[in-house]
């Protein structure tokens, strides 16, 4: 058997996974006021933490919400906050293990195709009832049904009783059962490392309350009015919102993994430039997980007293993807654009030493990085060569398209495109909203655009991503290779049999370069100093995961 806080990795990943962020913008919120919000309400629940009434604390992000539906979003802004309210079964530590959150342990069969959660049985409902193994099966289904589009249902695929899109092959065919109130067996089309299945799923598999949320048909689900005033497990109680403003939760004071030390907790939307100032006036108490100090203040926030500080590398890389379906995008051409950008220009002048090159969606810290990779290569003479011999047309201009709001990647664009000349590629910068960049990516709309990614200790996470008919295989590949490599790496059972084949997956990955990595990315972290035990190495992408273990000192 295999207990909880099975490893995924070797300790070598200690503090390489902090508070991420996918994308580059969010879409804007489809979330209605409750009745109860406003801002007037805000302001005062704020001067009453500092005036020494109740244990009030800020918390900024610069990115948007769009719902508060678990299931419903790949919005990097929504997942921090539906954290607050909902819970998983379990997380995933900065040094690879695992760690309970509703549930409290767990184990493998011999075999290795079924995986039994026990769940904690204080663990309760915001409204006092009890959460139990139903609740998990019920989300499971969810999570599989084909009534409505799960944006991450893909992750479903590994699950008996579903296709491989994740849906379920039948009703409620889903093999995912109670045993008992507090015991939930999944079962696994194939035998598989469960640390593959935790690092996958639990990723983004909320638990929902059946007895809330039962009576609502799977298509009407998104839409119901559940999601204006949701009761969750976790740790925050939803009191109230102004719409793209700012989110009040009351503190779950019988939260089953101990009581927050704050009476409230005010969430709001801040401009990035406006984050350090916030912290210093006292406006702002800590930053979310998918927000950071910008790098032109981090000096200052590193000087500035009262102000806790760290930078830590994460597995987060940046990529300019390539349309792969236009012609003139040939293999050949998107190797001489990968050679021409100077990438360490890119992380020296625009990150200030804050991040490190990238060849591949794995850092080199990565344990299923392939060296063989190495070194990465800045050769423009090389690109110019081949471009050349490609038959390139100088006249054709390329349009890059770059989202707003994030300035290292406008930046980025620019010098991308400087480098690019000196190789003869003519190119043309387009700024669109985040939104629209999505849809142009996923569309095939475009030359050349800049992406994000969270990345991840899982190896196979950039997999979907180079997944011919999947929605964000931006690149646009046609190709199934890339896929059928990585889906059958997950399968492995060993870390050795999976690094043959992820090493096999990153060297394929590079000979049809979909896409130009350009580096992997430091969390500039800060919060006020009134608050202790925050976890400076993060939980699963975000520090918002153990707010009911902060110490707020007025």
């Amino acid at each position: 058997m295999k207990r909880n806080m099975l490893k995924v990795v070797a300790a070598s990943l200690a503090g390489a996974m902090l508070l991420t962020a996918c994308g580059g913008g969010s879409s804007s919120s489809s979330q209605t006021t409750a009745a109860a919000g406003n801002s007037a309400e805000t302001s005062a629940a704020a001067e009453a933490g500092s005036t020494g009434g109740e244990k009030v604390i800020t918390m900024a992000q610069t990115g948007d919400w769009d719902t508060f539906m678990p299931m419903n979003t790949t919005n990097a802004g929504a997942d921090n906050v539906i954290e607050l309210m909902f819970d998983r079964l379990m997380v995933i530590n900065t040094d690879g293990t695992f760690a309970p959150r509703l549930a409290d342990s767990w184990e493998t069969n011999e075999a290795q195709d079924k995986i039994t959660y026990h769940l904690n049985e204080n663990a309760k409902w915001q409204d006092g009832e009890p959460v139990t193994a139903e609740d998990v099966v019920y989300s499971a289904q969810v999570a599989s049904s084909s009534e409505f589009n799960y944006l991450r249902r893909i992750r479903m695929q590994y699950f008996a009783g579903t296709d491989e899109t994740g849906c379920e092959t039948g009703t409620d065919s889903v093999e995912v059962k109670a045993l008992d109130d507090h015991t939930v067996e999944f079962t696994l089309k194939t035998p598989m490392d469960p640390a593959i299945i935790y690092a996958l799923v639990n990723r983004d598999f909320f638990i929902m309350p059946k007895h809330l949320l039962s009576n609502i048909s799977d298509a009407d689900l998104v839409n119901d009015a559940f999601w204006q005033n949701p009761v969750g497990s976790g740790p925050c109680i939803f009191d109230s919102m102004e719409s793209g403003v700012s989110i009040e939760f009351k503190a779950n004071k019988d939260y089953y993994l101990g009581a927050p030390d704050f009476d409230r907790l005010v969430f709001k939307k801040v401009q990035s430039s406006n984050l350090l100032s916030g912290l210093m006036s006292g406006d702002i108490d800590v930053l979310s997980g998918n927000s950071q100090i910008p790098l032109a203040d981090w000096e200052a926030a590193k000087n500035t007293q009262g102000i806790v500080t760290k930078s830590v590398p994460t597995f987060a890389y940046q990529y300019m993807a390539m349309n792969t379906s236009r012609d003139y995008l040939t293999e050949d051409v998107r190797h001489a654009i990968s050679l021409a950008i100077n990438r360490q220009v890119i992380v020296d002048q625009l990150l200030q030493g804050e991040a490190r090159i990238a060849i591949g969606p794995l850092a080199e810290d990565h344990p299923y990085f392939d060296e063989k990779l190495l070194p990465i290569e800045y050769d423009p003479e090389k690109a110019k060569s081949m471009l050349e011999a490609a038959g390139w047309d100088s006249n054709r201009e390329l349009e890059v398209q770059v989202s707003t709001g994030n300035e290292v990647r406008e930046k980025s664009a620019i010098l991308i495109q400087q480098d690019l000349q000196k190789i003869g590629i003519k190119t043309k910068i387009q700024t669109l909203d985040f939104p629209t960049l999505l849809t142009n990516a996923r569309n095939g709309d475009y030359d050349l655009c800049f992406i994000g990614s969270a990345g991840s200790v899982d190896p196979s996470e950039s997999v979907p991503n180079v997944t011919a008919g999947y929605m964000n295989n931006f690149a646009q590949l046609s190709d199934p290779t890339l896929g059928e490599i990585g889906e059958s790496g997950a399968k492995e059972i060993t870390f050795e049999a999976r690094k043959k084949i992820y090493d096999q997956y990153q060297e394929e990955l590079f000979k049809q370069m979909p896409m130009a990595f350009l580096y992997h990315t430091n969390d500039l972290f800060a919060y006020n100093e009134k608050l202790e035990n925050v976890r400076e190495g993060a939980i699963d992408y975000n520090i918002n995961k153990n707010v009911w273990e902060w110490k707020v000192n007025k």
